[in-house]
């Protein structure tokens, strides 16, 4: 056993890379230790600032190091003390964090004299369940928080989460029979847990490998056995797993890397222990979600000139399919430089999908929590709920949401009299009219009186409102006037009649002659006011904005409808209140499904403004060891300007450019070009409108004279006298 921690020991320091301690008195107990400040207990993973100083009494830190088991969480980042003085510790926290899986059974002494910069946190299974509630650390609200979820978790679940989510822990070290339940519950471990790293490392101290046929070891690439040899103990056998290559489902293999002499404390060949695999996969498959959503992802069946095949038709040779797509692309490109193959898994990729709490999922993304695919493009938007369990890229492109509206209607013909003023206007005039009868009932009054005819203020009321109504329609009066002040009058009251009507006539020509349009939802705060039904073919139109607080979002959520693709593209082609949810690419075209034709499309408008914009990812599963030169691909393909010319590209090959031209064209014009037109009926109805109202009026004034006249009669021929109608 002194050999293996030797060997372990060494290992520790090849693996960390870090160079020997410049000095101070390092020790690891093993026991966990437990810093206190004045106020009560640090937290999990609590950083101390190097310029303070946390007082503590010596003999009670003593004490508490000596009431705490080696099971429960070491509360150490490096464990540099310097002593200022008794009561006085300065505590450093650095790098990285290593979780030690302790095995009763093995005699195993961590020593860390010669490894600076580090943190542990120990777990003991024995007992670790009725140890948790000991424990430094919390565990109920997180408890609650799986049993709320509905997951599967035990104690080493539980305590790997914690350390996971609070200390950061990245490198990992478990002995023999211990291992294979680390394994089962790191995988879950690092779903629960919030916090996730690109850079983990794993080291298993076995007798056998044959062991270990668990997926996680065809799935993690910084994998280290050490092995001790059965013939001299002296010897330990480094390996590691096959991770570049075609893998295995049923079972991982393991190459030797080195080999450790415990006698001479040397590595005989000197190599990495931790190799860069994924520089060469050496044709390893990548798995992606067979979903086909242009421009983002293009999928042809096809027998020749093909570069995929669709798992979802097992070994049929009608499953071999061309893929391609402004992001799909990426994919092809990294597998061309890491030297991979890219396949496609459609068997559920009929959905963009979501991701829920109890570790499922439905679409592309249940695919890939349920570790059916690896990774998963096309337009998915980084979504904070799936990203809570997934892994996601750098973005790839910047996507905004709007719609196709309906096309703006023509206003309402009867309301064509009124359109050549505006309302304040036409309130000046009737204002205008108002005096204009009032100084000709008192003119007229004026003239009667100096001439001798005695007239009644109604007869005078008679002269002034039916004269003023005639010059405002440029009609004259019959009646003659001999007064020079009310012919003066009347020619300054038929100049400004002349001009208003002069100027009314000019207007109506032109709105005649150029159609009015009614105001169109092209803007979200007008799709909100006009309060304009929407749609799309999944609900992930609306993830993003599913838990928007402010009220014009809200609003705009509720008059979103979910149908599928043959009900959208069944509806009228001229119904007008309905939207229809469509992309904004990055550099100037458009993204959406095959369901509106160019035919439907002619009654359609783009709106002006976004409803809300996103960034598209790449979704992966937890512990991708790709992920990381992936995503510094993408940092490249947009520095290059790549993104720009394959958007061109794949839009001009895959979707055709006739259509792209036809949205372009409807989203800077609102009406089509139609040049001179003839005017019909339409075009009189508001005029023709007034007359049947002038008819409809004269009529019922016509009847009621009569119905006097004719009770008038009545009374006179009671009271005898001679009946007549005039």
């Amino acid at each position: 056993m002194q050999n293996m921690q030797f060997a372990l020991r060494s290992i520790g320091i090849k693996m960390l890379n870090l160079s020997n301690s410049n000095g101070g008195d390092y020790r690891v107990l093993r026991k966990s230790y437990c810093v206190f400040k004045a106020a009560g207990r640090l937290p999990l993973g609590a950083s101390f600032d190097s310029k303070r100083s946390t007082n503590v009494d010596g003999r009670k830190l003593n004490s508490l190091l000596e009431s705490y088991q080696r099971d429960m969480i070491l509360v150490v980042k490096g464990l540099k003390v310097v002593e200022k003085s008794p009561n006085n510790f300065h505590l450093y926290l650095h790098e990285t964090t290593i979780c030690i899986i302790w095995n009763p059974k093995i005699e195993f002494q961590l020593n860390t004299s010669h490894i600076n910069n580090y943190a542990i946190i120990n777990i003991d299974l024995k007992n670790l369940e009725l140890k948790l509630d000991k424990d430094i650390v919390n565990f109920s609200e997180q408890r609650q928080q799986f049993s709320k979820d509905d997951v599967k978790f035990n104690a080493l679940i539980e305590k790997l989460t914690m350390s996971i989510k609070k200390s950061h822990c990245e490198s990992f070290l478990a002995f023999e029979n211990d291992v294979l339940p680390f394994v089962e519950a790191f995988l879950n471990a690092s779903i629960y847990s919030v916090w996730r790293s690109k850079r983990n490392r794993f080291v298993f101290a076995i007798k056998n490998e044959n062991l270990f046929k668990h997926k996680f070891f065809n799935e993690q690439s910084a994998v280290l056995l050490v092995e001790q040899s059965t013939i001299d103990l002296q010897i330990f056998y480094l390996k590691t797993n096959k991770f570049q290559g075609l893998h295995s489902k049923e079972s991982a293999s393991f190459y030797e890397l080195d080999t450790f002499n415990a006698s001479s404390g040397k590595f005989i060949y000197e190599n990495d222990l931790f190799p860069d695999k994924i520089k060469n996969l050496k044709g390893r498959e990548i798995v992606v979600t067979g979903y086909d959503y242009l421009p983002y992802s293009s999928l042809k069946y096809v027998s020749d000139g093909n570069n995929s095949y669709d798992l979802a038709f097992g070994s049929n040779s009608s499953g071999a399919a061309l893929i391609d797509g402004t992001e799909i692309i990426i994919i092809l490109t990294f597998c061309e430089l890491y030297n991979c193959r890219v396949l496609i898994d459609s068997t559920e990729a009929d959905d963009w999908g979501e991701v829920y709490p109890n570790i499922s999922g439905t679409g592309c993304l249940g695919m890939v929590i349920k570790g059916a695919a690896d990774i998963s493009v096309a337009a998915m938007y980084a979504w904070d709920i799936d990203y809570t369990f997934l892994d996601m890229s750098m973005y790839l492109a910047r996507c905004g949401v709007t719609l196709l509206i309906p096309a703006p209607r023509r206003l309402a013909s009867w309301l064509l009299p009124l359109e050549p003023f505006q309302y304040n206007l036409w309130l000046a005039i009737i204002v205008y009219l108002i005096l204009e009868v009032l100084a000709l009932i008192f003119m007229h009054k004026f003239e009667n009186s100096l001439f001798g005819r005695p007239r009644s203020w109604y007869q005078n009321f008679q002269f002034a409102y039916s004269t003023a109504l005639k010059l405002f329609v440029s009609q004259g009066g019959i009646e003659s006037v001999r007064s020079i002040t009310l012919r003066g009058l009347l020619f300054t009251y038929f100049l400004n009649d002349i001009i208003i009507t002069s100027i009314y006539g000019g207007g109506l020509a032109s709105i005649l002659t150029i159609p009015s349009y009614e105001e169109a939802a092209d803007t979200v705060e007008r799709l909100r006011s006009h309060n304009l039904k929407w749609t799309g073919n999944s609900l992930a139109w609306v993830y993003a904005i599913r838990n928007a607080d402010d009220e014009r979002t809200m609003a705009i959520m509720k008059n979103f409808y979910l149908y599928n693709d043959e009900q959208i593209a069944e509806m009228p082609q001229n119904r007008l209140d309905m939207g229809f949810a469509l992309e904004r690419l990055p550099f100037g075209h458009y993204a959406m499904g095959d369901y509106l034709s160019s035919r439907k499309l002619e009654n359609l408008r783009i709106m002006k403004e976004d409803i809300y914009y996103q960034y598209t990812v790449a979704f992966m599963k937890r512990l991708w060891p790709m992920l990381d030169r992936f995503d510094q691909l993408i940092y490249n393909w947009h520095s290059a300007g790549l993104d720009i010319y394959w958007e061109l590209r794949i839009i001009a090959n895959t979707m055709g450019l006739k259509k792209q031209k036809q949205l372009e064209s409807i989203m800077y014009s609102n009406i089509d070009d139609m040049g001179p037109i003839k005017l019909g009926m339409s075009n009189f109805v508001g005029i023709l409108l007034i007359w049947v109202l002038g008819i409809v009026i004269a009529t019922m004034a016509f009847l009621l004279e009569l119905i006097i006249k004719f009770y008038e009669n009545k009374k006179l021929s009671k009271r005898g006298g001679k009946q007549w109608m005039n």
